[in-house]
């Protein structure tokens, strides 16, 4: 009997010890199982008891991947009234490899048990990886076509990648063509292609190509629309067509479509019939098509610069050279893409303004006009004015050097009496 009593002690003291094992633990968690180099993670540790916790005592300390910093699990309470308790720490990865957070030394004593009892040490393991690399976009370079051709007919060389230029003749009833191509690179963008209107004579067609990294290739289609009995001028030793077909160029305000006869030919021109300017189309050898004013008394031809600026219908002209007002030079300034002769007066540094020679389309009168390319005004130039700011500025200019030659003549009499003056007292300390 004794024997069997002394047993169930045994046992119940066996089931109390494995109650209290299992009812004393610590769990540690990480807010990520894995991280990135140079990233930040929280690490916690709980502690938990099925009787009230009195005190705690312990060390959680994290090590590796360029990490060694912990927190002291040291508590005491009052209230017995908590059943567990957490402890937080951030670390700061530095490096990659394995970060490994580990509890020692901890123990605890609650309402159960007056006495301090061990609870087994835990760990857990972070991988900390490397950042990933993303490597650098790269763009493709290709620009070139893997073939051209215009819609029926054939260019002449045959395509090659690196021939950027062609040639073709197609007859004179034909208004458009058709071109046609592909890009090698499927990434790079294509322009110019499509069905193009042409004229009379040649026709100079671009067709470019656009790599994926923006370098580009352009080729040249001439397309010559075959002439029948073109009409050829040469201005300055450069050679152009007559344009015969209506719609190739943009006809100008104030002036009225109307005819007239070259070579003994009739001719489209248009004409205004408030300064009778005559203009005709010409077509040069690469295929650039524009306006000249046609004198019809000596045959000769000026290129056209009609402009609307500040609300004037201006058509710019070459400026005679006896009209050219004195202390003026010429030069030469840029207007809405083309480059105009101007003339500037001498004297000054301002190059906002120009002197421009030209006949206004509405009213006919024809004279000199100032022109503020600063603020893209036009105003008639008036001589009065002008001359007055101009004896203004050369009178300041006398004043100046007036001045300058009085300034000299100061600074050189007082030089001459300080020498003087030191002179005189040399030979009295003598």
């Amino acid at each position: 009997m004794k024997k069997f009593k002394y047993l169930m002690v045994v046992f119940l003291s066996f089931i109390c010890l494995i109650g209290f094992a299992r009812a004393n633990s610590i769990e540690i968690k990480s807010s990520n199982s894995t991280v990135t180099k140079g990233n930040s993670l929280t690490i916690t540790a709980t502690v938990s008891s099925d009787a009230p916790i009195v005190s705690i005592e312990g060390t959680l300390m994290c090590k590796g991947a360029g990490v060694s910093s912990g927190v002291d699990l040291n508590f005491d309470d009052v209230s017995n009234s908590l059943y567990s308790k957490s402890y937080t720490t951030t670390v700061k990865t530095s490096s990659s490899g394995t970060l490994t957070c580990s509890t020692t030394g901890v123990r605890i004593t609650n309402m159960s048990s007056g006495n301090w009892h061990n609870i087994s040490n835990k760990s857990i393991n972070i991988t900390v990886k490397e950042p990933t690399t993303i490597p650098a976009k790269t763009y493709s370079s290709n620009n070139y076509l893997k073939n051209l051709e215009i819609d029926g007919y054939n260019l002449t060389p045959v395509f090659k990648r690196d021939v950027l230029e062609y040639s073709l003749e197609v007859p004179n009833e034909t208004i458009k063509v058709n071109v046609k191509a592909t890009t090698e690179d499927s990434k790079a963008t294509l322009s110019g292609v499509g069905e193009k209107e042409v004229t009379e004579g040649v026709n100079k067609l671009e067709i470019k190509v656009t790599a994926e990294n923006g370098n580009e290739r352009i080729y040249i289609i001439n397309v010559k629309v075959k002439e029948l009995d073109p009409i050829e001028i040469t201005i300055d030793n450069k050679k152009y067509t007559i344009i015969r077909q209506e719609g190739i160029l943009d006809v100008p305000e104030n002036y009225e479509k109307s005819s007239i006869k070259i070579e003994d030919t009739d001719i489209i021109c248009y004409k205004n019939i408030v300064t009778n300017n005559i203009l005709i189309g010409l077509k040069d050898e690469d295929g650039n098509a524009k306006f000249y004013s046609y004198n019809v008394e000596n045959n000769s031809y000026e290129e056209y610069h009609g402009y609307k600026i500040g609300g004037l219908s201006l058509n710019i002209l070459s400026m005679p050279d006896d009209i050219v007002p004195e202390g003026y030079y010429k030069t030469s300034f840029n207007y809405d893409g083309t480059d105009l002769i101007g003339y500037q007066y001498e004297t000054t540094d301002e190059n906002d303004f120009y002197l421009i020679y030209a006949v206004n389309e509405i009213t006919g009168e024809e004279g000199l006009y100032v022109y503020d390319e600063l603020e893209n005004t036009v105003q008639r130039y008036n001589d009065e004015i002008v001359e007055s700011s101009q004896k203004r500025i050369n009178s300041y200019q006398i004043y100046l050097i007036v001045a300058g030659v009085l300034l000299v003549g100061l600074i050189i009499t007082l030089l001459i009496i300080l020498i003087k003056r030191r002179a005189r007292h040399k030979r009295r300390t003598i």
